[in-house]
């Protein structure tokens, strides 16, 4: 490995100081040639006014004084939770992706598509300790770093718009063999004691395994209006999906929680688990380029034997961060809506038991972002909801119905001339996936996020233009 200066980030509401024994563990494990070479970011996080763009613009003017090297491929960078949208923040605005400095991102339990915990209120952010939020000093928090909350909230437009810049670049983009070599490392484990009221499963007790991967993909629906013999119906089609640009390793950690990863304690009381994510820190720091696709399978094969597959009872479960966004196509949000899933075949007013098993027991958690209802987050058990459909011998069913239904009966007590034709069953067709569709659009441990455009129509009286009596 090259004499390269290794940066080091901690986390949102924590101190530089956290991580100077991960920095002495790895001048011990690295050799004397890095000694002198770390250095450990400290910032601000937690008064209301700052903002991701704050802390990126921030680091840019703090590498500068530290007189830091801006080549291509010149540094080596550790981050911990958020310092992981901080860095990708920086390299996204500074730097073309063929150009970062950074040659080696290892990244420990980061927060890149947000947490469960960002939109607890001040009174729980106070009761949770390490990690993300604690108490200081036996005083209450007063503030909370409400702008990068807002960030790391699930679903965030944020989190969005930056897996935009960075993920789905049109070529390999930054994360890539021959670029930067970027290692995902996370735990799942929650927390003990009092701070075990922020754990669910799939999660460290701060992130989820799905919204730390830096793997993702996209997939856009649009629902268009088409004429037919009965009216005009909306028809939905998959238009695209596409996995993120280039390649990241992503490895779980079986029995890390949060601040466990930050590799705390003296090297003596290491416990195993963290000696083996010390030595996976120490080889994701000195792989090369040609080492890196078989590195990425490695890390998927051990988290295979970890995870839960369909058709299988052995391992535990994997869920996935399937996040919706759904706009009109004049690109306005729309807020208001409801997705069910569903057997095509069962006609019942409750879905049948296939809508049953997705809604009571697949789908664990669904979060609306609180600046922006038109995303949502769903945390979906991804082998319950394959091994849900296999018993069931269908295709999956998916409708959307959104609220301003239209109308356009003028005589109605109802009429409402513009909205969305999701009213009737004759008015929108429904999206079936099939069993290869199934497979690609859920995965564990990832981030989904699905775009849909759903066409807003206008009723006959809203605008006409009628021929001159004179």
């Amino acid at each position: 490995m090259t004499d390269r200066p290794l940066i080091l980030l901690h986390g949102w509401n924590d101190e530089g100081s956290s991580f100077e024994r991960l920095a002495g563990h790895l001048r011990t494990r690295l050799g004397a040639a890095r000694v002198q070479r770390i250095a450990i970011g400290d910032y601000l996080s937690k008064d209301d006014a700052l903002r991701f763009d704050d802390l990126q613009a921030a680091l840019d003017r703090a590498w500068t004084a530290r007189n830091l090297p801006r080549d291509t491929a010149s540094v080596d960078v550790i981050v911990h939770s958020t310092g992981g949208l901080v860095i990708r923040d920086w390299l996204a605005r500074h730097f073309a992706p063929d150009a970062a400095p950074v040659k080696h991102l290892v990244m420990l339990a980061p927060a890149n598509f947000g947490s469960p915990l960002a939109h607890l209120g001040r009174s729980m952010l106070g009761r949770i300790a390490n990690g993300f939020f604690s108490r200081q000093a036996g005083q209450a928090v007063m503030e909370t770093g409400a702008g990068i909350l807002h960030g790391l909230e699930l679903a965030s437009p944020y989190s969005w718009e930056l897996a935009m810049r960075d993920r789905f670049a049109e070529d390999d983009g930054m994360y890539a063999p021959g670029r930067v070599l970027c290692t995902v490392l996370c735990g799942n484990s929650g927390y003990g004691g009092i701070r075990s009221v922020a754990n669910e499963e799939g999660g460290d007790g701060t992130v989820r395994l799905s919204t730390a991967n830096l793997n993702c993909a996209q997939v856009r629906i649009a629902f268009r209006e088409e004429a037919r013999e009965e009216g005009w119906v909306t028809v939905p089609k998959v238009v695209d999906y596409r996995p993120s640009s280039g390649r990241t390793a992503f490895r779980i950690l079986d029995g890390l929680h949060h601040s466990a990863i930050k590799l705390d304690d003296p090297y003596g009381q290491l416990s195993q688990a963290r000696r083996e994510a010390l030595g996976l820190i120490e080889r994701a720091l000195n792989l090369e380029d040609a080492a890196f696709d078989d590195f990425c399978d490695e890390c998927e094969q051990a988290n295979r034997r970890l995870t839960r597959q369909p058709g299988e009872r052995r391992g535990k479960p994997g869920f996935q961060n399937t996040v919706v966004r759904v706009r009109d196509q004049f690109d306005v949000p729309v807020e208001d809506y409801l997705i069910e899933f569903y057997d095509p075949r069962d006609n019942r007013p409750d879905g049948g038991g296939l809508a049953r098993a997705i809604h009571e027991e697949a789908i664990r958690k669904v979060h609306p972002c609180q600046a922006d209802a038109s995303l949502r987050s769903l945390y979906i058990d991804t082998a319950r909801l394959c091994d849900a459909v296999a018993r069931a011998g269908t295709q999956l069913g998916m409708s959307i119905t959104a609220e301003p239904m239209l109308e356009e009966d003028e005589q109605s007590a109802r009429h409402t001339p513009v909205g969305f034709r999701t009213l009737a069953d004759e008015d929108i067709d429904d999206l079936y996936l099939d069993d290869a569709q199934l497979a690609e659009f859920f995965q564990p441990h990832r981030t989904l996020l699905v775009d849909i455009c759903l066409h807003r129509s206008q009723a006959a009286n809203v605008f006409r233009l009628n021929e001159s009596r004179s």
